[in-house]
């Protein structure tokens, strides 16, 4: 049913915005925790294989559904752009592709935890029905992607199709991150970024993240309401 998917599909959302918040919020109590600080330190001696390791691992990690809320990814993946830049064109264009391949190996792994949480924990197979959507430009997010990839698997779309669509999402906001890192370095100097500056940020996307699943739980109850309301057909029999 309707309401029930949408249902399912605001837990996904409410709980990644709640490790969201929580790990942002340890940061800024003065917990020592990965920050932004320490992965431009060092990232400053990174280069040739190593640079295009590190930018698959960073995106990797931070694509897969609530793992990539523990570390500050977006922040990675936009430094590990901006440094390849030393080493010439190929570089930032390999470092680039990098990013974009891990991307799309951490929706692999997003499919997998979509297809298990429908399988095992809703007991429930794929709904050839559903209506499959890109929404590229509110879910162009890494964090965003993935929480949308693993809702769309638990309300009942079909995961291979759910993957060909973030491909297509994947494939344009890694050409807009690489026009991005071209940017940036005209506007900050990412040496001077400070841990805190990366929690508020991770507290905003956060934020907007439960959000989502707040009206998503919202849209499940009134569509439940409706579906026990008497039609007039009932009324009259």
């Amino acid at each position: 049913m309707k309401d029930r998917s949408e249902f399912y599909g605001s837990l996904v959302w409410i709980f990644s915005g709640l490790v969201m918040l929580t790990y942002g919020s340890i940061g800024l109590w003065g917990v020592r925790v990965p920050g932004v600080e320490q992965l431009v330190a060092m990232l400053q001696n990174t280069s040739g294989v190593y640079l295009y390791g590190a930018a698959f691992l960073a995106i990797f990690i931070e694509g897969i559904y609530v793992v990539g809320s523990f570390v500050p990814g977006s922040t990675l993946v936009l430094v590990l752009a901006i440094l390849s830049q030393v080493g010439g064109f190929w570089t930032f264009v390999f470092t680039i592709l990098a990013i974009f391949i891990g991307w799309c190996c951490a929706g692999a792994v997003n499919m997998a935890i979509g297809s298990f949480y429908k399988s095992a924990v809703l007991k429930s197979a794929p709904d050839d029905s559903f209506t499959i959507q890109d929404r590229f430009w509110t879910t162009w997010f890494p964090a965003f992607r993935a929480n949308y990839e693993v809702a769309q698997v638990a309300q009942g779309g079909h995961p291979l199709r759910v993957f060909v669509s973030s491909v297509r999402v994947r494939f344009f906001a890694s050409l807009a991150a690489a026009g991005g890192a071209l940017l940036v370095p005209f506007v900050i100097d990412i040496t001077q970024m400070r841990n805190e500056e990366g929690f508020l940020s991770l507290g905003i996307v956060a934020t907007i993240t439960l959000v989502v699943g707040v009206v998503k739980l919202r849209q499940s109850r009134v569509s439940a309401v409706q579906e026990l309301e008497p039609t007039e057909g009932d009324e009259r029999t």
